[in-house]
């Protein structure tokens, strides 16, 4: 995953943009991982829902290519 520095405002939430290369259409690791990922921002919201900060998901596949994938990172 890769931090993003983009942050918009929703109401009173802050919104942060945080980049995730997986690879979902052809790898089950991938599909499962994402699934992780949205599975653990909704527990840790869910117990912290005074949290004004909020983790927006921005996906990227890599499609089995690990060169796209790490420039997909950049």
């Amino acid at each position: 995953m890769f931090g993003g520095m983009a942050q918009t405002r929703n109401e009173s939430n802050v919104v942060v943009k945080v980049g995730a290369v997986l690879d979902v259409t052809n790898g089950t690791v991938g599909i499962i991982g994402l699934s992780c990922i949205n599975m653990a921002l909704s527990d840790f919201y869910h117990s912290h829902s005074h949290y004004k900060t909020r983790i927006q998901i921005i996906l990227r596949d890599s499609h089995k290519d690990v060169v796209t994938a790490a420039a997909h990172g950049m």
